[in-house]
């Protein structure tokens, strides 16, 4: 037997994705995985454009040439592009490798699972930037999440950040995976499969907001300059 693989059918029901994925062959599948690299990199490109994430470009308006300027802007766009299907790989691939090895699923199996997920990241990307859009300014905090509120108070940035990957859509993503992977195996303790999702979550939103602590403009300028001297 054989069924269709439907975004939003299975995004509101994941159970029923993994009775069918045990009990039949998948269809369209592939044209999916194609569809949510293109949709994310046409996201992240206009992310770009619009200025989002390029505040660093913002000092070559006074000292740069026109040619040099349009260069970088050029080069922040295809790297922009890059990340997103980084991203989107991460998402997709490596923590349904994560989850696989944490719940013996075959890893073939949570990489639909893991689509969904990866679909929603999108949308709540895709969300924010409508509203910044809307609004003709960015915020390093979106508004979905505990970012907004932590930075009232909260003095450290690095615990802003992290908070700031904490959203309604972590939640989402915890309930998705959970009601999947509870479906498919009935042997795993449901207490310790919740522990486990959502640590992953913290872990990844520690990680995350470590990341951005990483002087990666001054490790390409020492490669680039101070290195080669």
């Amino acid at each position: 037997m054989f069924f269709n693989f439907s975004f939003w059918r299975y995004v509101t029901n994941p159970s029923q994705l993994a009775i069918n994925h045990q009990n039949s062959a998948m269809r369209g599948f592939n044209r999916r995985i194609v569809f949510l690299f293109l949709s994310g990199i046409v996201l992240y490109a206009l992310r770009d454009i619009w200025g989002m994430t390029t505040e660093s470009l913002s000092p070559m308006l006074t000292v740069a040439t026109d040619g040099d300027y349009a260069i970088a802007r050029i080069v922040s766009v295809v790297g922009s592009i890059l990340w997103a299907v980084i991203y989107i790989a991460f998402h997709l691939f490596f923590i349904s490798y994560i989850l696989g090895l944490l719940t013996s699923i075959p890893v073939r199996r949570i990489v639909p699972l893991q689509l969904l997920v990866t679909g929603i990241l999108l949308i709540e990307k895709a969300l924010v930037f409508l509203v910044f859009v809307v609004k003709g300014e960015a915020a390093n905090v979106s508004f979905l999440s505990f970012g907004p509120l932590s930075a009232t108070f909260l003095d450290t940035w690095f615990l802003v950040m992290f908070l700031n990957q904490l959203t309604i859509i972590s939640a989402l993503i915890v309930s998705l995976q959970f009601s999947f992977i509870r479906s498919y195996t009935k042997t795993m303790n449901w207490k310790s499969l919740l522990a486990v999702l959502i640590g992953l979550q913290i872990l990844f939103a520690l990680l995350t907001a470590a990341i951005g602590y990483i002087p990666f403009e001054r490790l390409f300028n020492y490669v680039m300059q101070g290195g080669a001297s």
